[in-house]
């Protein structure tokens, strides 16, 4: 925390006031994960566009969804205060992710649905300016 705020690391003597001081809010983590899903969105979308070209269709699968629930998964538990140590909860939810990428390349490719490229890129989007607004609504508010 600033100094600002009054608090300082020295001053929060008992464990309970340390934890929900160091504790990440949970806003900021699902910020965290529409931020996350926004970019891998976007990052499939360049990938397709320069692929396949301009306008054409993109197949949903089930390694493309697993890759998409690694990605909201890493967004949301990433984030940590810098005063948080890991934790094993946050060990193992990325552990999972990255099973969860793996796996996905082991699946067979079968298509679950089929969508035009610019629509990857306006989830994208969406998800990014849902996860800025979440996590801009988590900031404190001045109280001029």
């Amino acid at each position: 925390m600033s100094s600002a705020s009054g608090r300082s690391l020295k001053k929060l003597t008992s464990l309970e006031g340390r934890a929900t001081w160091r504790s990440v809010p949970a806003g900021i983590r699902i910020g965290g994960a529409f931020v996350a899903l926004g970019l891998v969105l976007l990052v499939f979308a360049a990938i397709e566009l320069f692929t396949s070209g301009m306008l054409k269709t993109f197949a949903i699968t089930p390694g493309f969804l697993m890759i998409l629930v690694a990605a909201i998964i890493l967004g949301a538990f990433a984030t940590t205060s810098k005063y948080e140590p890991s934790s094993k909860t946050q060990i193992i939810s990325l552990s999972i992710a990255v099973v969860l990428v793996i796996a996905s390349r082991l699946l067979p490719s079968v298509e679950l649905y089929v969508v035009e490229q610019f629509w990857l890129s306006a989830w994208g989007v969406a998800a990014l300016l849902c996860g800025l607004i979440i996590r801009r609504s988590q900031l404190p508010k001045s109280t001029k």
